[in-house]
């Protein structure tokens, strides 16, 4: 069984982001510097950005011969965003189920205690403690995966395709003959 360039990238890419986890937690991110890691988290746009990318242009150099239009380009990397879009929840499912258990408890505790320190009524303060709740469950924090994965990897789809794609290069005995 042979699997197709893009969805090798895809899983790769949402593999690259369970590294990306694990990174993080090693470095306190998801322990002791929890306040941090919002700030370090939109780094991992590095990983499906440079993934895309190099598919793209593999797919472009290697075959295409060189050329690609913005329709071939964006149908390749809408597929690694499938991809990727499918697997990263697996690997974020791995990642609080086995590697660490205690993360989402530990966010939902840290966003509770940003909202308690912020003078909300009390009203307003118990409808957003139910948000944190539920956001931080582990089947909303799943979905919520699954849709940054999506939009993330679209968006940056459509901007390197339109930046990758590339016209044939015509040759002048090609194009004098396409006068005459």
């Amino acid at each position: 069984m042979q699997i197709s360039l893009e969805v090798r990238n895809g899983i790769l890419i949402a593999f690259g982001g369970f590294l990306w986890l694990l990174l993080e937690n090693l470095l306190g991110l998801h322990g002791k510097y929890l306040g941090l890691q919002p700030l370090f988290f939109w780094l991992i746009i590095l990983i499906p950005l440079t993934g895309i990318y190099f598919n793209l242009k593999h797919k472009r150099d290697k075959h295409q011969q060189g050329s690609i239009t913005f329709i071939e380009s964006l149908r390749s990397s809408s597929i690694v965003t499938a991809a990727v879009s499918l697997t990263s929840p697996l690997f974020v499912w791995l990642y609080i189920g086995a590697v660490n258990p205690t993360f989402l408890l530990l966010k939902q505790e840290n966003e509770i205690k940003i909202i308690r320190d912020s003078q909300l009524d009390a009203n307003t303060l118990m409808i957003r403690e139910d948000a944190i709740r539920k956001s931080y469950e582990a089947i909303s924090y799943l979905a919520s995966a699954f849709v940054f994965a999506l939009a993330v990897c679209l968006s940056l789809s459509i901007v390197l395709s339109i930046l990758i794609r590339k016209r044939p290069i015509v040759s002048a005995s090609t194009s004098s003959e396409t006068v005459n």
